[in-house]
């Protein structure tokens, strides 16, 4: 399989799971002990991923994932997304606040054959405690 056509597996993978929230085929993008890491947890297989994706789902409403960019390189896909959503119910432990929410978000998927075994999300979780309000700084705005 070519780097492209993993690069197409990848970003089908945020279009159809992340986006459209379409888990019920989360098994045509990923091996049945697939592990998936962010900064708060690690999912360990398919169950628990999509349990995860549907509270997304729930907790940001109209979350999407815009695409940036990408890059491939070893059997692995690097994707860059804004990711935009509106926060309405609790997150974490921050009550909804229902403000929207613009950051950046970076997915390295490692593939293992056609599928995908491992990813890595990394969100810019800072710019989004600052637009919902949950972290003040002394920073002046410039503009």
């Amino acid at each position: 399989m070519s780097l492209s056509e993993k690069k197409q597996i990848a970003w089908n993978f945020v279009e159809e799971l992340l986006n459209k929230g379409n888990l019920e085929n989360v098994d045509n993008f990923v091996t049945p002990d697939f592990i998936y890491h962010d900064v708060a947890e690690d999912l360990n297989g398919v169950e628990s991923f999509k349990k995860c994706a549907e509270s997304d789902h729930v907790t940001f409403h109209d979350i999407q994932y815009s695409f940036v960019d990408s890059i491939a390189e070893d059997g692995k896909v690097a994707i860059v997304s804004i990711v935009e959503a509106r926060h309405v119910k609790e997150f974490r432990g921050i009550g909804a606040t229902h403000k929207k929410v613009k950051t950046v978000v970076v997915i390295i998927f490692h593939f293992q054959g056609n599928k995908i075994k491992e990813a890595w999300a990394v969100a810019d979780g800072l710019t989004a405690a600052f637009q919902l309000g949950v972290v003040k700084t002394s920073f002046r705005e410039v503009g």
